[in-house]
């Protein structure tokens, strides 16, 4: 158990960039319309 965490730690502490940039990319496809519907409504003037 101990090596799982630091084998864990280890992978997050050399390739966050890349773990950060998979977790927004999901976040912005996952919330999309919402973002789309503001921007709209933005422009729009509403």
């Amino acid at each position: 158990m101990q090596t799982l965490l630091s084998d864990l730690k280890s992978l997050i502490r050399t390739h966050w960039k890349t773990i950060l940039v998979i977790i927004l990319t999901f976040y912005l496809l996952y919330s999309y319309p919402d973002i789309k519907q503001g921007i709209m409504d933005g422009w729009l003037g509403r």
